[in-house]
C-alpha cells in the first residue's frame, strides 16, 4: 500500500522515483523468488525504475556463474518490464477488503511475534543456550559485530546473527512466527474465515506470496532437530516453556497454510525445492548433531581455554550447515 501511494503521489506530480529493494538471502531478510516478488508488488518499479542490493554471499550464488547470472538478470528485468506493460488484475473493491484482512493479520501475526520475542522472560535464555548465537558472535562471521552495543538485549542484536542462529538450529522463526496465530484468528473470526483467504490466495498475487514464502521456511524448519538444539538448554522449565511454544505455533502454520493452499503436505507445488531439500538434509543433519556435541565442550571452557581446533570445527559445521541449506542471516 505504501509503494502504491508512493507511485500515484509521484506520477501526480511529475517526480521520477526509484525504490531502493534490499535483498538478503533468506526469506525473513527479504530472499525469496525474486520475479514473483516483484510480480506481486506492481508499484515496486514504479516508471520502471528500481534499484536492488544482494546480500554478500547471495552474489557469489547468483552471479558468479554467467549462465546462472544472465537467468536471474533476465528473472529481475522481465519482471520490471511485466509490471510496466501488463494490465493489473481488476480486483477494486476486493482489494481494498483484502487489504484490510491483510492489515489484521499483519497485526496479530507481530503481536505473537513480539509476545514471544520480547514479552517473555525467559527467552533471551533461550535464545542464548538452544542456538548457537553466541559462536556466531564469537567467530565474528560477517563484515560488523554481531550487536550494536554489548550486553545480552535482544534489540541490539543485528538481523544477520539473529538469522544465522535461528537457521543453524532449524527453528527458522524469524521466518515464520506468528502467522498461525494471525491465520487460524482470521479463519475462525467468520464462517467465510477460510473462504475469504482461499479467495486471496488464488487472486492476489502479494497474498500467494507470502503465504508461499512461509510454506517454504515452514518446509525448511526441522522441529526434531531444533528439540535437540533445545536440549542444550539447562533450565527444563526454560526449555519446555519456550519450546512448546514454538511447537504449538509451527503446528497452527503448518495448518493453517495447508488449509489456504490444500495442499496434502507442504511444498505439494515446488517438487523441485521438495526433492532438492529431500536430498539436501541427509547430508547436513549431521552437521547439526556435530554443532550440539561440540557447542556443549566449546561453552564447558573458558574463553582462553578453547582450542583452535575445536574453533575450527564449529565453524566448519556453520559453513555446512548455512551451504546446506542455502541461508546464512
Amino acid at each position: 500500500m505504501a509503494q502504491r501511494e508512493i507511485a500515484k503521489a509521484a506520477k501526480k506530480h511529475d517526480i521520477q522515483i526509484r525504490l531502493f529493494h534490499g535483498k538478503g538471502g533468506s526469506i525473513d531478510r527479504g530472499g525469496g523468488a525474486s520475479h514473483r516478488a516483484l510480480r506481486a508488488q506492481p508499484h515496486a518499479s514504479a516508471g520502471g525504475r528500481i534499484r536492488i542490493t544482494e546480500q554478500g554471499e547471495i552474489v557469489s550464488l547468483k552471479y558468479s556463474h554467467p549462465f546462472i547470472a544472465e537467468r536471474n538478470l533476465e528473472q529481475l528485468t522481465t519482471a520490471v518490464i511485466a509490471s510496466q506493460c501488463l494490465p493489473l488484475p481488476r480486483t477494486g473493491a476486493a482489494l481494498r477488503r483484502w487489504e484490510g484482512v491483510m492489515t489484521r493479520l499483519a497485526a496479530d501475526s507481530m503481536s505473537e511475534y513480539r509476545s514471544l520475542v520480547y514479552e517473555t522472560p525467559e527467552f533471551l535464555e533461550y535464545l542464548l543456550q538452544a542456538t548457537p548465537i553466541d559462536l556466531i558472535a564469537d567467530l565474528r562471521i560477517g563484515s560488523r559485530p554481531a550487536r550494536r552495543a554489548s550486553g545480552n538485549d535482544i534489540g541490539q542484536l543485528r538481523a544477520i546473527p539473529w538469522v544465522l542462529a535461528w537457521t543453524q538450529s532449524r527453528h527458522l522463526i524469524s521466518a515464520w512466527y506468528g502467522i498461525g496465530t494471525a491465520l487460524e484468528k482470521e479463519i475462525e473470526s467468520s464462517p467465510r474465515g477460510l473462504e475469504n483467504l482461499i479467495e486471496m490466495h488464488r487472486n492476489w498475487p502479494y497474498f500467494r506470496q507470502l503465504v508461499d514464502n512461509a510454506e517454504v521456511s515452514l518446509a525448511k524448519a526441522d522441529l526434531g532437530i531444533a528439540r535437540a538444539y533445545a536440549e542444550l538448554v539447562e533450565s527444563k522449565e526454560v526449555r519446555d516453556k519456550i519450546f512448546s511454544r514454538i511447537e504449538s505455533e509451527y503446528e497452527r502454520s503448518v495448518s493453517a497454510v495447508l488449509a489456504i493452499t490444500g495442499h496434502a503436505e507442504l511444498l505439494a507445488e515446488q517438487p523441485t525445492l521438495e526433492e532438492s531439500l529431500h536430498r539436501r538434509n541427509p547430508h547436513v543433519d549431521p552437521l547439526h548433531f556435530l554443532q550440539i556435541r561440540f557447542l556443549e565442550e566449546w561453552r564447558s571452557l573458558d574463553e582462553g581455554e578453547r582450542p583452535e581446533e575445536l574453533r575450527r570445527l564449529l565453524a566448519s559445521t556453520v559453513n555446512g550447515i548455512a551451504f546446506g541449506m542455502k541461508s546464512s542471516g
